[in-house]
Parts: C-alpha cells; structure tokens; sequence
C-alpha cells in the first residue's frame, strides 16, 4: 500500500512538473504570450481540462478535429464568462478580445490557425450569447494620472529621504514623462529579473548640453519580440511639476549601489527586488486615492496615458507623441524622427503641462495616437484587438 501511495505522488509530481513545463514553454515566446488571454487559455487547457493550449491543424484537417478545437475555444469563452477566473466579471468585449489574443499567439508561435481556419460564425455567436445572457459589468473608463495629480501625490505620500520612496517617485516621474508601458519599466506577471532585458542602474546616463540636463535610458521596447536593449529613450529635466532627471539623480544619490552591482541591479527596485507591473498598479491606486480619487479609474497604464494626454494639451503633434511613445503604427516613421531636442522638449513639456481631461467622461486611449485627425475614418473609434481579422471576427455588432 505505501509503495503504491509513493508511486502515486511520484506520477501527481511528474504530471505537475509536465504542467509547468508546458505552460514555461507556451509563455516564453514574445509580449503576446504573455497576454492576458493567453495565460488563462493556457491555464484552462492545462489546469481545467488537461489537455494541450495547441494544436497542428490546417484548411486541409478533418473537419472533425477543427470541430473539436471550436469547441474548446467556445468552453474556454464560457469559463471566462461564468467562472470569472481573475475574481471580477469579465465582459463579452475583452472575452472577444482574448479569443483573438489566443489566435494570433498560435498563429504566430505556431504558424498555423488554432481551428484551421474554420469559419468563426459559431464563436461570433457564442460571445454574442454570452454578451446577451450573462450580467456584464459596467464599463468603467480607464483614467489617466494627470501631471498636478501625481505631483501632489508624489509630494505628500513619498518622503524624499527613503530610499524606497525614491525608487518610486523616480519610477513613477519617469514612466510618466518616458510614456512608459508598464512592462518597459516593471516585470509582468511570471517573470523574473533579467539584467540583459530589463532596465539595470547601468542602463542610464546622465549628461548636460547647452545648460540642459538630460539622462539617456537603454531600454527594450515591450512590444518588440525578442528585441534587446538597443533603445535610446532621452529624458529632459526642467519639468516645473515633474522631472524625471532629478528624479533619477536624486535615486542614485539616496538608493547608490557598488559600481560592479550596476548592470544587475534593477533601476527601479523595491528593497532589492525589481518592481512588477501588479506593484506599480497598486502605487498607482494608492496614490490617487490619497488625495481624494477614485483609485478603481487608475492602473499601471494610467501613467502612460496620461503623459500622452499631457503631451497633446501642450500642443504636442500625434506624429511626435508616437515617436516618442513608441505606438504600434510605424508609418510615421517614413516623415519624422525623434531627435535629441523633440524627445527633450516631449519630456521637459509633458512635465511640466498640468491638464483637465474632459470626462473625466472622455478618455485617452493609446488608439487615438495610431492615427493623426485627418487619417482617421469617420466615426467613433472601437476597441483595438491588435488586426483587422480579429478586429472582424470578434467584433459585437449591434442589432
């Protein structure tokens, strides 16, 4: 009977060490593995209903098997909606939504379609059931931080002398006026430090040109696959509510670290470990909450947010504020370029541009920035889910 009970535990153990193999393997490809969708589509597969968060089909498959692979799409769809996974009601839209993340991550890791390229009318019309006959949560527009609020904030609940809170209110300042997506400054959910990916204490450079401070960050752009740090972010001073460059400074000045420790040590740290996306969300909350606002309309991306928006009520073009926020659409880039005096004047201006966003009932979206005015098409930009097939195939119509 014991020797049967360790056989027992020994299989439990390989099955769950064969489990996080798979799920280890699945998420170590680029950003969109590592995208919401995928990580629960993965975790269902695995987790919920053992089974593999992949497959090897083609137009040319038995129908049977892209049947079948429908079909576990739809479940997925439906756990989503009924078992509400992350703890909070998930609406129709991002279900859609993280049905297309799951399709593009196999098509791009796999080179092949989830379901074979099966006709997607039944998925269209199990989201738009779900969107029908479960209680979707009301929408609650994401905020961006403004640049008063966070120097308020930033004022009252950090003090300057903890080296703590200098690692925040520089991470916070810089994220803010670098435009900064979470993950460019933080870790996302399931990784670890890695000194050749993300920012280290050696990654910055401090120089002064024509009475004008700047600091040069070698970082990765979150969106680019596989990209290393070859990117030069450059951050004026001079901000007349936030400056990311004393900011920097005076983190180096209160936090130092031994000059051999640079290149490992993060930029941005809490005690020794580096800071996680999850953290800087609940900063971010905390924050805006202390000087009276509602912390459920903010997260990690309201700082990127609202520096964009900072950088358009100063007057800044679109085609300058994409530059130097790095956003997806890269036609620009065949007209302009982001040179040393732009990037400095982005950042001296969104720090020093307070702003009142009309909404707070409108809000800035990173869309808004894919297209300058005159490129967009008349009426009311919907949600972006990355292309114009999933943007199709998952798209609520209203009836």
């Amino acid at each position: 009977m014991a020797s049967l009970d360790a056989a027992t535990k020994q299989t439990d153990a390989s099955r769950s060490a064969l489990r996080k193999g798979f799920v280890d393997r699945a998420l170590a490809g680029g950003p969109r593995s590592r995208s919401t969708g995928v990580r629960w589509f993965v975790k269902y597969c695995l987790y919920g209903r053992g089974t593999l968060p992949f497959t090897s089909l083609s137009r040319d498959s038995p129908l049977a098997a892209k049947l079948e692979a429908e079909q576990l799409l739809m479940d997925f769809a439906i756990w989503l909606a009924i078992c509400r996974p992350s703890g909070r009601p998930i609406s129709a839209k991002s279900i859609s939504k993280y049905l297309g993340q799951v399709r593009l991550w196999h098509l791009e890791e796999y080179r092949t379609d989830i379901i074979g390229e099966l006709d997607l009318s039944q998925l269209k019309a199990v989201v738009k059931g779900i969107a029908r006959c479960v209680s979707q949560p009301p929408a609650l527009d994401r905020w961006g931080v403004r640049t008063q609020d966070l120097a308020k904030a930033i004022e009252q609940c950090l003090h300057p002398m903890s080296r703590t809170d200098a690692n925040w209110a520089a991470g916070l300042t810089v994220a803010f006026c670098g435009l900064l997506r979470g993950a460019e400054f933080s870790l996302q959910e399931g990784e670890t430090f890695n000194p050749l990916r993300h920012l280290t204490r050696a990654d910055v450079k401090f120089f002064s040109k024509e009475g004008v401070e700047y600091a040069i960050l070698r970082m990765r752009p979150a969106k680019k696959a596989g990209a290393t740090k070859t990117l030069p972010l450059v951050l004026g001073g001079g901000g007349s509510l936030l400056d990311p460059v004393a900011a920097l400074k005076h983190l180096y000045a209160t936090d130092p670290v031994p000059e051999e420790q640079m290149a490992t040590t993060p930029l941005f740290r809490h005690g020794t470990a580096a800071f996680t996306v999850e953290g800087v969300r609940a900063m971010v909350k905390a924050m805006m909450s202390s000087i009276g606002l509602d912390p459920a309309r903010f997260g990690a991306h309201s700082l990127r947010i609202g520096g964009a928006t900072a950088a358009l009520a100063a007057g800044l073009s679109p085609a300058a504020i994409r530059a130097a926020g790095r956003w997806a659409s890269d036609v620009y880039m065949l007209y302009t370029r982001c040179n040393m005096q732009a990037s400095q004047r982005l950042a001296t201006v969104i720090g020093s541009t307070a702003f009142e966003d009309l909404q707070r009932g409108v809000h800035f979206a990173d869309e808004e920035l894919l297209l300058v005015p005159d490129e967009m098409p008349v009426g009311a930009v919907g949600e972006f889910i990355e292309d114009d097939m999933v943007r199709d195939a998952f798209d609520l119509e209203d009836e």
